[in-house]
């Protein structure tokens, strides 16, 4: 029997494993801490409480997509999307399709779900943020494999905005936490001027978590 390692024209220790690069282009959101921007094709998830800067992190997202031409949509499953503070962020909101669900998390999910399966869209953003968590527990996992199967292979990047990571299929979790509040001026006259903000960046797929931290000013 032949030597396999004499057959081969160079050593198999000379091999790299060779990284497939990305059938399109990821969208660049700077300053949010994605070293290679908002993936498409995939789930990702940006979790965190009331004033974690959340909202701003997707109104941020929204206005670089918005920005590119990109055609998005907002699920806003507690009617909390707020327009004016959208096109104040930079959304240009003739580029945005709102669907207001109520307060129905079943009409927001059948709601994604078909703009998912249409296409065509640069980000869909499903807001569950004022969702109860006894609501949010009840909502199947094949939701969340089949919004990725949807989406896989395709331009469209579907954001979930939450209070904490809800999708099991997600490639990249951001999860963001408040630290302090700063102020300026003595008491008591404080004027706040920012927050400091804690972002944890996690790859489910891959175990691997990202500290890291982001100034928010007011």
């Amino acid at each position: 029997m032949a030597n396999i390692a004499a057959l081969l024209p160079f050593s198999s220790s000379l091999l790299a494993t060779a990284e497939t690069p990305p059938k399109f282009a990821a969208l660049s959101v700077p300053p949010l801490p994605l070293r290679n921007g908002l993936p498409r094709g995939g789930i990702t998830e940006i979790a965190g409480l009331r004033s974690s800067g959340r909202t701003a992190a997707v109104l941020h997202i929204l206005a670089q997509a918005t920005a590119h031409g990109e055609i998005c949509a907002v699920v806003d499953t507690c009617d909390a999307f707020h327009p004016a503070s959208a096109a104040a962020a930079g959304v240009k909101l003739s580029r945005i399709v709102w669907v207001r669900c109520g307060g129905n998390a079943e009409h927001a999910l059948r709601a994604a779900d078909l703009l998912l399966h249409a296409g065509g869209f640069g980000v869909i953003t499903l807001d569950l943020c004022e969702v109860s968590p006894r609501v949010l527990n009840h909502i199947h996992y094949s939701y969340w494999y089949r919004f990725r199967q949807a989406i896989e292979h395709t331009p469209t990047a579907l954001l979930i905005c939450a209070s904490a990571p809800q999708a099991k299929a997600s490639i990249r979790q951001i999860e963001l936490e408040l630290q302090a509040p700063r102020w300026d001026g003595a008491a008591p006259f404080c004027f706040l001027q920012g927050m400091d903000i804690a972002v944890k960046v996690r790859k489910p797929m891959e175990g691997r978590i990202q500290q890291l931290s982001l100034e928010r000013t007011g």
